[in-house]
């Protein structure tokens, strides 16, 4: 039930963000969009949240690194640095864990979940993971055991990782990428 409701969660706020990106007029939705730049743009800093700067290029990129919708550092960087070219849409801040916890969506249909030391915990893309989130034992067991098949999900767990592959199929993984067993 609770992966149920996060599937849902994440198709409705991908539908909102494409909807709101389809009409005519949706120069007020552009302006609340936060670019990230890329690290030749500016390596240390990212655009504002606050729509009044974000509307002019030239202040956007003078802004601290934490302004990016009022994110962390650390996740900004992260962000910047693994997704030169996408923006954030979204970002959930989570305080239920003694600690604040963020998931951010990226307008590629990319979700990151980061923990509350700032670490990604779970990375989603129907158009795959990216292969630097993929740990090299995972990425070679995937590869001589479902070919052409395409990570959508991986998860960080106590014991290792979770990986979904776009056909349905979930795998466990220990710490070092050996294959554990499938999910259900």
């Amino acid at each position: 039930m609770n992966k149920m409701y996060f599937k849902v969660l994440s198709i409705g706020v991908i539908m909102f963000a494409l909807w709101s990106c389809g009409g005519n007029n949706n120069d007020a939705y552009q302006q609340q969009q936060v670019p990230v730049p890329t690290a030749q743009q500016q390596p240390a800093q990212a655009a504002p949240a606050d729509s009044a700067m974000a509307q002019d290029p030239a202040q956007a990129q003078a802004a601290p690194a934490t302004a990016v919708q009022g994110l962390p550092d650390a996740i900004t960087t992260f962000i910047k640095q693994h997704f030169p070219n996408a923006q954030v849409v979204g970002v959930e801040p989570d305080r239920d864990h003694g600690g604040v916890e963020y998931d951010v969506y990226l307008n590629d249909g990319t979700q990151i979940d980061f923990d509350a030391n700032n670490q990604w915990d779970q990375v989603e893309s129907m158009k795959g993971v990216p292969a630097f989130f993929i740990p090299k034992g995972v990425a070679n067991y995937v590869k001589s055991n479902y070919q052409n098949a395409v990570i959508t999900k991986i998860n960080k767990e106590y014991h290792g990782y979770e990986i979904e592959l776009a056909n349905g199929m979930e795998l466990s993984f220990d710490r070092s990428g050996n294959f554990m067993g499938m999910d259900d």
